[in-house]
């Protein structure tokens, strides 16, 4: 029995992403060789894995026994090739991302990757997209996180959101009108994304507050100033998300992706960005 640990990842990306049209952006391969690494993985295990209905999935019982197997032969690869070269692995990694990720998702991909590799010195800069994209092609850093889908050459999607509108849960400014929004600069998806859904129900609002910092915007919708949107992932626990029964139009999901700058290819580099891609499936 062949149990590659491409198709294992593969077979991974569908669960995760939910689709097997997402798996094939999460392992940038088509629909069709997504497909045929399936059938081969299972015909290599001698039953079936999935059970499709149209676009929609569920996994069979072969395939829900095989999820735990298939997550410890990827953790246990991961494993084996940092420490294979751990020894040569000393230097630098400059790493971009926006705050907010870099409030949920980094604080535990960071102290993996000083466990396993502390002679490498990080450093990280927290900017809106808009500003890191460009820094990276100037070549002031390796790595960074992005939102939205402007940047996918050289980039790998390393997670999809849910977008909410988010409000104080103590607060009734929802219902004002105008609606108060607390929204990040021009240039971001967010800000195109909230008004194009509130214009297509000609509901009406205005910019009350506007910060490039997630923690800017955060203070203004905690205090019940004002409502924004967000990624699902990074919505604090304390607020409240708002649906169609409040009288909130579905947003569209956002794709968080990994962009490496032409020249990053390093061992460092390849190692900071497995941590990351894998920090960002929790």
């Amino acid at each position: 029995m062949e149990l590659s640990i491409d198709l294992l990842k593969t077979f991974l990306a569908i669960i995760d992403s939910g689709s097997f049209t997402n798996a094939a952006d999460v392992v940038y391969r088509t629909q069709s060789a997504i497909s045929m690494q399936v059938k081969r993985l299972e015909e290599n295990i001698g039953q079936p894995l999935f059970k499709r209905s149209g676009r929609s999935f569920s996994l069979t019982a072969q395939g829900e026994a095989l999820v735990p197997y298939a997550r410890r032969m990827l953790k246990l690869h991961e494993e084996t090739v940092t420490a294979m070269i751990q020894p040569e692995m000393v230097g630098a990694v400059q790493i971009g991302t926006p705050d907010d990720y870099a409030l949920r998702f980094l604080p535990m991909i960071l102290a993996q990757f000083a466990r396993a590799y502390p002679r490498v010195n990080v450093t990280v800069r927290c900017e809106p997209s808009s500003v890191l994209a460009p820094a990276l092609e100037r070549g002031e850093l390796d790595l960074t996180l992005l939102t939205g889908d402007l940047y996918r050459d050289r980039a790998d999607l390393v997670r999809r959101d849910p977008t909410h509108w988010v409000t104080s849960a103590q607060h009734l400014v929802h219902e004002e009108d105008p609606l108060p929004l607390a929204i990040f600069p021009s240039d971001c998806i967010f800000r195109k994304w909230a008004f194009e859904s509130l214009d297509a129900i000609d509901r009406t609002y205005r910019v009350a507050y506007q910060s490039a910092s997630t923690a800017g915007i955060l203070a203004a919708v905690s205090a019940g100033l004002a409502v924004t949107v967000l990624a699902a992932s990074v919505v604090p626990d304390d607020l409240k998300v708002l649906g169609e029964k409040e009288g909130f139009p579905e947003l569209p999901e956002t794709p968080i992706i990994l962009r490496r700058a032409a020249e990053a290819r390093s061992p460092v580099v390849d190692a900071m960005a497995r941590f990351i891609t894998e920090g960002f499936k929790s």
